[in-house]
């Protein structure tokens, strides 16, 4: 009795998931639409939370352009993924629609004589066969995204570990290389460890496996690497401008013959959005006086204090201005002409929740037309090896115009 209820209870089992099979298109389409419409608004999310990064904790520019970059990178993949889904369901709806219109496929008779004597598939077939093609590429993501999901987690207790120990990045980045051989050499070992036993049972192992298996080792790796190669240009528009957000640097030549406006001007600039490094209202102003914004980086703190404790001399050839708040590490010209500014008010941007200093000079006797505004900077530049700080100042940390009506 009991064995009749189990056979009973197995066929009702598989009798749904035959069901489920034969509609898996329905939940794919959905889970596509609705993932792709999140992985279009996260790559700006990540973008700000890699500047929030740097500016407000004081992470330094490599760690989170790398953060950046992996995060980009996992977005884009995905992007294609089910991009390259839901183009491949739509050539499967035609062939749907097609098998329903001429079930009976070609009527050779009807044809021109040059394409009669071939061999056709009728559109069931091949409805049939992209339902298989469909039902494979929306799987393939999966074992990505756990593996994505494990190294995201490690990274995130790094990166967690080097704020909060204030630790040296060379230092994580050996841990983080050292962990990757280790487990690079354990899985390419033939011996039957108790953790690839373990690892071979998991879900991430066996879709791999299967793939492979079904597939061919080669075809699933070669898919996996052509889809890194087509979302390359992606990851590239959307880490875009990041190398501004590098504290420790001049802006680049590039930037400076071409300076992107929204960076520089309030009136261009999205809100919710950071500013790099310095800010005006508006690129033309009539007014007598022009307020600037200079953005705040935590790692500041730590350069004056080093700078005021070891550096005093080197301040004083530079004739150097005392050094009270972090934004008295900044010194601003106006056409060359130095500017003094004794005071700077704290402000918190209010939609994108930036730290910012603000003040404000007088251009009252400036002549009508295009004037410069370079922001000289002093940094700590440290020996990568050793630690080692070595004073620098920076003449076009940053270099912008603006237009006096």
């Amino acid at each position: 009795m009991d064995d009749e209820i189990d056979l009973h209870k197995k066929q009702e089992d598989l009798t749904w998931l035959e069901n489920l099979q034969r509609n898996s298109w329905e939940p794919e389409v959905i889970i596509s639409g609705i993932i792709l419409a999140f992985l279009f608004i996260f790559p700006s999310k990540v973008y700000e939370f890699s500047a929030y990064l740097i500016q407000d904790l004081g992470v330094g520019y490599l760690p989170s352009s790398l953060v950046l970059l992996y995060l980009t990178m996992i977005i884009s993949v995905f992007k294609i993924f089910f991009v390259v889904h839901l183009s491949l369901r739509f050539i499967w709806a035609g062939l749907l629609g097609l098998s329903f219109a001429f079930p009976e496929g070609v009527i050779e008779e009807k044809l021109f004589k040059m394409g009669q004597g071939f061999k056709y598939q009728k559109p069931d077939e091949m409805a049939l066969k992209m339902e298989k093609i469909c039902s494979t590429t929306f799987a393939y993501p999966i074992s990505l995204t756990i593996a994505f999901l494990i190294f995201t987690f490690y990274l995130g207790i790094l990166i967690v570990i080097y704020v909060i120990l204030d630790l040296q990045f060379l230092i994580i980045y050996v841990i983080f290389m050292i962990s990757l051989i280790f487990f690079s050499l354990l899985m390419a070992s033939k011996k039957k460890t108790k953790f690839k036993i373990w690892y071979s049972g998991t879900i991430l192992s066996s879709i791999a496996a299967i793939y492979q298996s079904n597939l061919g080792k080669w075809f699933t790796l070669l898919y996996g690497v052509v889809i890194f190669g087509l979302a390359t240009p992606i990851i590239m528009v959307d880490i875009k401008d990041f190398s501004l957000f590098y504290n420790e640097t001049n802006v680049n030549q590039m930037e400076q013959d071409w300076p992107a406006k929204n960076l520089y001007f309030e009136e261009y600039h999205d809100s919710e959005k950071r500013f790099a490094k310095a800010f005006i209202p508006k690129e033309e102003t009539s007014e007598n006086m022009l307020k600037i914004g200079v953005v705040r980086y935590q790692g500041d703190s730590k350069i004056m204090e080093r700078i005021k404790a070891d550096f005093n001399v080197s301040l004083d050839t530079l004739t150097w201005h005392e050094l009270n708040e972090t934004a008295d590490l900044h010194r601003i010209y106006l056409n060359d002409s130095l500017i003094n500014i004794e005071d700077w008010s704290r402000v918190r941007l209010a939609a994108s929740g930036q730290k910012v200093y603000q003040s404000a000079f007088p251009i009252e006797k400036l002549s009508k037309g295009r004037h410069q505004i370079r922001i000289e900077k002093l940094i700590l530049n440290y020996d990568f090896f050793t630690d080692e700080p070595e004073i620098k100042l920076l003449k076009n940390w940053a270099k912008f115009e603006f237009i006096k009506e």
